[in-house]
């Protein structure tokens, strides 16, 4: 890793083991009891930006298969006080509605072979008003990913989002910057045939679409019937979005019963016309990793206990707690192949199997120094 220095790596080091190993809310008076450090070291060093980015895309190079996908979803972080920055209302998906908070943009790198997402970066969400919530806030994820295509498109050309961002401008601009979008159509999506017969003889403009796609009843002879197991079957076509102002390739899939009845039809799709229609329906459910990233982190690496208040250490709380996560992972997967899952060895509790494996004799000062300097050097 480029630019930097011994200190930086000792650091490093002995933070993410402090949020492997503290128990309970992790903060600077707690890094001062379970460190040989004093609290005003932990305070002035938060104050430095470290660069995760680096960090992370060095880590997912070395632990990653060759099938990535990537990810993005917004995380609302619950935050009280009148002096923190960037404190505003946002979506809280757990409450089901919106919360004064802080909310982040977590980039993640989906492995989809290991069937696991590791974090990359996080990048806090300023307020918006509420008149113009929608298009500031596609503005502000746009950007990030802007800022940071390079790193990003090392890994992957291929961006998997929630149905949120099923929206023109935000896929306007991630085609603009070379990626490819996958994500999900409302169930009441105004699509329509593309019109492929013979053109017409005359003057005048040629037809281009051949009437409006019934989600309700498909014309099977436009769509194909490409996959089918006992839980699903898929059918694809090409489409002209009316809301996109593209053509898409939609993945119509229907779920099935045990008794094969069809419970419920989802539609996914890519920009990518050419994409395979199970590879789209492989990428979006593997996006749901990312969630587990905010779960191991709220619930045990004290991604929502930080209390201070500039906006520098809240940003290197939030990724050194995502990122001792990716650690984490890291030292389960010790001796397994980049192409298989891991299985954890031992009967899960109420303790995520993440970090409980991590709290085992796995995690010593030896093995996550030479996981840590294995990158940084």
């Amino acid at each position: 890793m480029i630019g930097i220095n011994k200190w930086q790596k000792v650091f490093f080091i002995e933070v993410t083991m402090l949020f492997l190993t503290i128990k309970g809310k992790i903060n600077f008076t707690q890094m001062e009891r379970y460190s040989s450090s004093p609290e005003v070291r932990f305070r002035n060093m938060f104050k430095k930006v470290f660069d995760f980015v680096s960090f992370n895309s060095l880590f997912i190079t070395e632990q990653c298969g060759d099938e990535l996908v990537i990810g993005f979803d917004p995380s609302y972080l619950s935050k009280s006080g009148k002096h923190t920055p960037n404190v505003g209302y946002f979506y809280s998906g757990v409450a089901g509605m919106i919360k004064r908070g802080m909310e982040f943009g977590c980039l993640a790198i989906i492995d989809v072979k290991q069937n696991t997402a590791y974090h990359l970066d996080a990048i806090q969400t300023p307020p918006v008003k509420k008149v113009d919530a929608e298009t500031g806030l596609i503005k502000h994820y746009c950007k990030i990913f802007t800022d940071r295509i390079n790193t990003i498109r090392k890994h992957s050309k291929i961006l998997v989002v929630d149905g949120w961002f099923n929206k023109q401008k935000f896929v306007e601009s991630m085609t603009f910057l070379g990626l490819e979008v996958i994500c999900r159509l409302r169930p009441d999506a105004n699509l329509k045939y593309i019109y492929n017969g013979p053109k017409k003889a005359g003057r005048g403009r040629p037809k281009k679409y051949s009437g409006k796609v019934n989600l309700k009843k498909i014309d099977k002879r436009v769509f194909k019937k490409t996959f089918q197991d006992d839980a699903k079957v898929i059918y694809e076509a090409v489409v002209y979005s009316i809301s996109l102002k593209i053509n898409i390739k939609v993945a119509y899939t229907e779920y099935l019963n045990e008794k094969g009845k069809v419970t419920n039809t989802i539609l996914y799709f890519s920009t990518n016309t050419s994409r395979d229609s199970i590879d789209i329906v492989r990428y979006y459910r593997a996006r749901f990793q990312i969630e587990f990233i905010f779960r191991d982190g709220k619930q045990f690496t004290g991604l929502d206990n930080c209390q201070a208040r500039s906006v520098e250490k809240i940003h290197n709380h939030v990724n050194y707690a995502m990122t001792a996560v990716n650690i984490a992972k890291a030292i389960i997967r010790q001796d397994i192949e980049k192409d298989q899952r891991a299985v954890a060895p031992f009967k899960i509790s109420k303790q995520s199997y993440l970090i409980n494996f991590c709290w085992k004799e796995y995690l010593s000062t030896m093995v996550l120094t030479q996981s840590c300097k294995k990158i940084l050097n």
